[in-house]
């Protein structure tokens, strides 16, 4: 087949890479003021789930009402291309005072 739109190049991440740079992004974080943490979409909830066992914290699935007396929500991405995505997330959840943060820059395109 020919035409079509050209391939997107795929970088493959191992889990002990991104676990590696969980730990890395989860340490530049005021940990502190991390009440609780969600993710968009699957690779938001694989980072976010992830992140809550690191920081101590509870998962709350994304979308869920955020119980904003654990303090600070951080919303956690696998990977950011445009950052739209967790824009609309901080909008959804300014009330709970959200820190936003995403794992890997995209392109290339982040799988696992």
């Amino acid at each position: 087949m020919t035409g079509g739109s050209p391939r997107v190049p795929v970088r493959v991440v191992t889990e002990p890479e991104f676990h590696a740079r969980l730990v890395e992004v989860a340490a530049s974080l005021p940990a502190d003021q991390i009440g609780s943490v969600t993710g968009p979409g699957r690779s938001g909830a694989v980072a976010a789930v992830y992140a809550s066992h690191l920081l101590g914290v509870p998962f709350i699935p994304y979308g869920s009402q955020c119980p904003t007396h654990l303090g600070c929500l951080l919303i956690i991405d696998t990977a950011r291309e445009s950052g739209a995505t967790l824009r609309k997330a901080e909008r959804r959840y300014s009330e709970a005072k959200p820190i936003v943060v995403a794992c890997f820059e995209e392109p290339p395109r982040v799988a696992f």
